[in-house]
């Protein structure tokens, strides 16, 4: 399928780290949408392998590598695989769309933003920056519309997010941010409301069933994603970040396409891309049991 936004998944689960950064290109802009990247720290009681820290090293570079192409970065929340506070060169020049430091925002995050934003004014060399929640900006052609602060998941434990539409002609893609599913009805009713063409969900947190997550959030999940897909005009949903963490993911996956009533493509990141999913921390304890690490 060919598309008017190239749509370049740059870090995600699915390419082997914690991550859902994004690059897309229009007529008249280059945008990434949070550049970071991370690992868990724990595991099934195991810390990230030599094979996972080799792969987020990767990738770092190449999140470099796409915020030096781009003119406008976003940045919609102060999670680490969101932000890099390591890395505040990566804003130098660009017109910055970034959550609001005190509104709508939980103590971890608040506290982070404020570091983060005192580090990239004294070392970047900001083109503008905003504050991203209920923003709408154009870009010769190109618009761009970002959601309401809306709960990180199903409550505001977590702090909040925003969304972001990006619109060209026909095409509009919709990158979520973090709703752990979707898992609450103004979650859903933003994307429906915007009707996007291409969606970027993290998707429900499958791994975390029955602790964090419990099965109530899961069919409200898996029942809204059928919703939207049923009532908006989208050809393809990327669903990847905690909905890769699950080495069973397939099994939603095919769940969610015998109840969809429209043709539409459903793929990782990496199948998005034409690879094959590299699920390194969902598989662990396989990699360190067949790449033994030496105490």
């Amino acid at each position: 399928m060919s598309y008017v936004l190239r749509i370049v998944p740059i870090a995600f689960e699915s390419l082997g780290v914690r991550s859902m950064a994004t690059f897309i290109e229009t007529p008249d802009t280059r945008i990434v949408i949070d550049p970071s990247a991370a690992l868990a720290p724990r595991r099934f009681g195991l810390p990230p392998h030599p094979l996972e820290k080799q792969r987020l090293q990767e990738l770092l570079k190449e999140i470099e590598r796409y915020c030096s192409q781009a003119e406008v970065v976003i940045i919609t929340h102060y999670h680490y695989d969101h932000h890099n506070p390591a890395q505040p060169e990566l804003l130098d020049g660009k017109y910055v769309l970034i959550k609001h430091p005190t509104n709508h925002i939980n103590i971890s995050q608040r506290i982070r933003a404020a570091r983060y934003l005192k580090s990239i004014r004294e070392r970047c060399r900001l083109k503008a920056l905003e504050y991203g929640e209920n923003k709408e900006l154009h870009f010769g052609n190109t618009r761009v519309r970002t959601s309401p602060p809306l709960p990180h998941g199903a409550d505001s434990r977590l702090g909040y997010i925003f969304m972001v539409l990006i619109e060209y002609g026909d095409e509009k893609l919709l990158f979520t941010s973090d709703v752990e599913g979707p898992a609450l009805r103004e979650q859903v009713e933003w994307i429906k409301h915007v009707r996007p063409t291409v969606l970027i969900l993290d998707g429900p947190m499958t791994y975390m069933l029955g602790h964090r997550y419990s099965n109530d959030l899961l069919n409200f999940a898996l029942n809204s994603i059928v919703e939207i897909l049923n009532e908006c005009p989208i050809h393809t949903l990327i669903i990847d970040h905690h909905f890769m963490r699950d080495v069973e993911y397939r099994k939603y996956v095919n769940e969610i396409l015998s109840r969809t009533k429209r043709d539409v493509s459903i793929v990782s990141a990496a199948e998005f891309l034409g690879r094959e999913p590299l699920l390194l921390e969902a598989k662990r304890r396989e990699l360190y049991s067949k790449y033994p690490v030496s105490q």
